[in-house]
């Protein structure tokens, strides 16, 4: 990550915001010329962070993608996978007769097992072929799915933050994979590189910031930022008013009249000597 990274300041290490610019712009070109020639995509992202955009960029762009947890295998060993599928398929078309013919107790453990196959089934239920490009949210934490597109030649494109190593992906985009803001920017605009392609809506690419709605997590995160660092600040100032005060208070001791009060053992109050 050395080449992206811009200085370092107490330990930190600062990404070199241009260079994910002109990252960011040669991979929306590139996206989009894979969508033009009708190229299969599927968003990868498990974190908690990156649950929601994947999903909502999956479905606007009607590509494949996992939002709560790859299995292994998807790409290596498709035939467990088409099985598991199927299952969730059986176990539908029983849903719909309210599991009929079943006791009320195996209908209750169908239900729970059809929930739980939904939750990580329901991007990738009809991925029957290999898709051509993954773009993933995080690579150190699907790195399982990383490993196995690799392995089947898939295109990985992901975000790259300092601790990552960007020989994980073939197109490395450095940012700052733990907030939600960064997260979300990215992958909607290599979501809108897709939309572009096929005709469909854009949200942020090559649109001015007044015209950019942000969704309810972003504006949250803003909010807590904004309280934050007024908390900060507030601190600072109440910290330092009292040191001043303390230093006030020490240096006026000798002038204040009467005795000190203290407390004895038995929690009375008597007066102590000067």
């Amino acid at each position: 990550m050395k080449p992206y990274i811009a200085t370092i300041k107490k330990g930190t290490h600062i990404i070199d915001v241009e260079k994910t610019k002109r990252t960011l712009e040669f991979t929306y070109d590139l996206v989009k010329g894979f969508a033009k020639k009708g190229a299969s995509f599927v968003f990868v992202g498990t974190r908690k962070r990156a649950k929601d955009v994947i999903k909502s960029c999956g479905l606007r762009t009607n590509s494949f993608y996992v939002s709560e947890r790859w299995l292994g295998g998807t790409l290596t060993n498709s035939r467990t996978v088409l099985g598991r599928v199927k299952r969730m398929e059986y176990l539908e078309r029983l849903s719909e007769k309210n599991f009929e013919g079943y006791t009320k107790k195996e209908g209750v453990l169908f239900a729970k097992e059809l929930e739980k196959l939904h939750k990580n089934l329901s991007g990738i239920r009809n991925m029957r072929y290999k898709p051509n490009v993954m773009i993933v949210a995080d690579p150190k934490s699907d790195e399982i799915a990383v490993k196995e597109a690799r392995k089947r030649g898939v295109k990985v494109i992901g975000i790259i933050d300092t601790n990552n190593d960007p020989s994980m992906v073939d197109v490395a985009i450095p940012a700052n994979d733990d907030s939600v803001k960064s997260v979300n920017l990215i992958i909607n605009l290599l979501a809108d590189a897709i939309a572009e392609a096929k005709g469909g809506e854009i949200l942020y690419a090559y649109k001015k910031d007044e015209e950019i709605i942000l969704p309810k997590e972003l504006k949250k995160e803003l909010k807590n930022r904004r309280f934050s660092n007024g908390f900060r600040k507030n601190n600072f100032r109440n910290s330092n008013f009292k040191k001043f005060s303390n230093k006030e208070n020490l240096e006026s001791g000798d002038k204040k009249e009467g005795t000190p009060k203290v407390k004895s053992k038995e929690n009375k109050t008597i007066e102590g000597e000067k």
